[in-house]
């Protein structure tokens, strides 16, 4: 049978799920042809599908051999080593893919994979919007974007990737259930929030006896502290506010291009320039912290002042 018949043939046989078949089929193919591209990448594929994930990687490991600058051959191996759990082989693998085509959206979708699973978040967070911006219409990268910011209990983050995903791939089941289930820690967040936010761990505070009295106030004390509390909540929302803005934009940004810039290997000095607009973000995060910890220092001056008992 000629070479190109035989690959023919084995697809069909994938498609039927005769792995065992098209597997024998692709062997004795590169036996008489070890040259055949499209064989041993079909071959990578039949092991992979039939969840043998060693002789997959060693198949598509030839197949970069054979073709270093293919890079869907360096993306196929970079996914089964995730699958082995050789997330620092699949992190290595899969860079090498995006050095040979800077857009290719799967290898960073599986470059995401194996940061999230050595608990990179931030890295993830880049690698997954990379490759959402490279191709909308993959549901995987958000569904497991959404995922992350659920664990982050950033509810807000997730419904919106999880709605924007959506937009892009109405039918993706798993987008709609993460979907509900950011919506759902959004509403028991609000349930559980309290006006000015959980200053104290409730269940540790019942464990503790504390001796409190009453305090005695005029209407106009009470009025005068009632103000200087509203002012004091105002300045750590006028705080906090930005603070967010900046970890989830310029912050999480400066982070991605140097993300991009070590990936792959650039020469042009845009690593440098995001490292010095990081430093400028992180001074002026610290400066809000410091405005928010006076803020909170204040409170609580206050109320040991007023309640000792406290």
């Amino acid at each position: 049978m000629p070479t190109d018949a035989t690959v023919q043939r084995a697809r069909q046989l994938l498609q039927k799920k005769s792995f065992a078949e098209a597997i024998q089929l692709l062997t004795e193919c590169l036996a008489a042809d070890s040259a055949n591209r499209n064989a041993q990448e079909l071959l990578g594929m039949a092991y992979f599908m039939d969840k043998q994930y060693l002789p997959a990687k060693e198949a598509f490991n030839q197949l970069t051999r054979m073709d270093p600058v293919y890079a869907p051959g360096w993306v196929n191996m970079g996914a089964v080593q995730n699958l082995l759990q050789d997330f620092q082989g699949a992190t290595k693998t899969l860079r090498k893919a995006i050095q040979k085509d800077k857009k290719c959206a799967s290898a960073y979708y599986n470059l995401g994979i194996a940061q999230k699973a050595m608990k990179m978040n931030s890295m993830a967070i880049s690698a997954y919007r990379e490759a959402i911006k490279l191709d909308p219409t993959m549901p995987e990268p958000y569904a497991n974007l959404a995922n992350i910011f659920v664990e982050m209990k950033n509810p807000a983050q997730a419904i919106r990737t999880a709605e924007d995903g959506l937009a892009h791939c109405a039918g993706s089941r798993k987008l709609q259930a993460i979907l509900q289930k950011a919506r759902q820690l959004k509403e028991g967040n609000r349930r559980n929030a309290a006006p000015l936010g959980r200053l104290v761990d409730e269940a540790e505070l019942a464990k503790q006896h504390v001796r409190t009295t009453r305090r005695e106030l005029s209407a106009a004390e009470r009025n005068t502290e009632r103000d200087a509390f509203r002012e004091l909540v105002k300045t750590i929302r006028r705080c906090t506010r930005p603070t967010v803005e900046m970890l989830d934009g310029p912050f999480q940004q400066h982070l991605h291009t140097l993300h991009l810039a070590a990936a792959q290997n650039d020469a042009r000095g845009n690593a440098s320039v995001a490292y010095e607009e990081m430093l400028k973000t992180i001074t002026e995060l610290d400066r809000l912290r410091g405005s928010s910890k006076e803020a909170i220092a204040e409170i609580r001056a206050n109320l040991e002042r007023t309640d000792p008992g406290l």
